[in-house]
């Protein structure tokens, strides 16, 4: 998508937020701000060794039902 594009549909939103209220536009930022806490926590977990080497294992246990055709 090109910056222009995007930038208009960011325009749009900006100015949907601008039409709501105060206490509708803190919801808001505070359920943006919830989802990038998520996003980052699971992105920490992905990155983390220890919790890929437990759903190796955790792969490694369920191999055998691949072939189970359930």
């Amino acid at each position: 998508m090109l910056i222009r594009e995007r930038s208009s549909e960011l325009n749009i939103i900006a100015k949907s937020i601008d039409a709501l209220n105060l206490t509708e536009q803190l919801w808001l930022l505070e359920h943006i701000a919830h989802q990038i806490r998520i996003k980052n926590e699971l992105a920490a977990m992905a990155q983390d060794p220890q919790i890929q080497a437990e759903l190796t294992q955790i792969q490694q246990e369920f191999a055998v039902t691949d072939f189970d055709g359930l």
